[in-house]
């Protein structure tokens, strides 16, 4: 939940410029898309507090609640997503280029 509020703030605030900036920070949208990445992570983060409250914080649940939870976790790895690919691309880059700075 946590994550999907981050995706949030960071796709409202920096969203536009992630998209147009560079090929590679327009990975962290999925390819340009902020406002799609913007409302994945908050459908995820509401269907996540909702299914909270409703298993008493995860703890108790029924079958059809177990698949919302799935479905609310897909939606919020989809978001985040992008955000990691760019995170790790750019450790990559480091560990194979050492400092960017001299």
């Amino acid at each position: 939940m946590a994550a999907d509020l981050m995706a949030v703030v960071w796709m409202h605030t920096f969203g536009p410029w992630l998209d147009q900036s560079s090929p590679l920070t327009a990975t962290a949208t999925l390819g340009g898309h902020h406002t799609i990445v913007l409302g994945f992570a908050a459908a995820g983060f509401l269907m996540l507090a909702t299914l909270a409250l409703l298993t008493e914080g995860f703890t108790t649940t029924t079958g059809k609640l177990t698949l919302a939870t799935n479905a609310a976790c897909v939606v919020s790895v989809v978001a985040v997503a992008g955000l990691i690919a760019f995170v790790l691309v750019a450790l990559l880059g480091r560990l194979l280029f050492g400092k960017f700075r001299p």
